[in-house]
């Protein structure tokens, strides 16, 4: 079902089964179908645009068919992302390993303001057209300075009037918009169920760690042997349990 070839470097590259990767494709497809049709429905225009990264500083769950979706496309067209995923992956996955446990810890994260390695220096997204469902999913429409992290939070007095008064029923969490996010998670969770059905398994993880370990020889070997030689490499990793820990299954 996969190919491991050839070394490169401190990581190895990673062919994804076709079927999955038309299957990942036609999720997008669909995602982007009816968030644009909920939007021309309702006359919402968003705000999210080109070098607009404020909320590229969040904790971006993925299953594993998109995280192989979007190795392969920096494998063939992003090297210069993939060495910054290459040099940020095991950070994330020590971190993951020491702090899975702790309830508030994607928002403390968040809070750091650490943009994400798939930026380019223009702070535009290098896969853009390959993003994962979580990032299609978070929309809004007011000032993308509310995205900044800490930002609301921080919001008093007037400010924070003004910026209550802005928020409408499609809102929430916060100035996000609701269906949009809500399509996404959804969709991603049809995807989760069809790669159980074609792989046998799926895992669920932090976007930039699980891109990591796609390119390293026990986790490839373990994902050619099945289920549970997947999960014994996560465990020795790790990785698995907690609230923000990896899952297999």
């Amino acid at each position: 079902m996969f190919r491991v070839g050839f070394k490169e470097g401190r990581s190895y590259h990673w062919t994804m089964n076709p079927s999955l990767h038309r299957t990942v494709a036609k999720a997008h497809e669909r995602l982007e179908r009816r968030t644009a049709s909920y939007l021309a429905e309702r006359g919402i225009r968003v705000s999210c645009g080109y070098g607009c990264y404020a909320c590229c500083s969040a904790w971006v769950v993925v299953g594993l068919a998109e995280a192989e979706y979007l190795r392969e496309a920096l494998e063939a067209h992003q090297p210069q992302a993939l060495a910054r995923i290459e040099a940020e992956g095991p950070k994330r996955l020590a971190r993951i390993a020491r702090q899975k446990h702790q309830p508030d810890f994607p928002t403390r994260y968040f809070l750091e303001n650490r943009p994400c390695p798939l930026l380019t220096p223009e702070g535009a997204c290098s896969v853009h057209a390959y993003r994962p469902l979580a990032c299609r999913g978070l929309l809004t429409n007011l000032s993308a300075r509310y995205c900044v992290p800490g930002v609301v939070p921080a919001l008093r007095g007037r400010e924070k009037t003004a910026y209550m008064a802005q928020l409408k029923p499609w809102h929430g969490p916060e100035h996000y918009l609701k269906v949009p996010w809500q399509l996404s998670e959804r969709t991603a969770q049809k995807l989760w169920a069809t790669e159980q059905q074609e792989r046998g398994f799926t895992v669920i993880g932090e976007l930039i760690g699980l891109i990591f370990l796609l390119g390293q020889r026990d986790f490839q070997a373990a994902l050619q042997e099945g289920l549970e030689a997947v999960r014994q490499t996560l465990e020795k990793r790790r990785l698995l349990g907690g609230g923000h820990g990896f899952w297999v299954g």
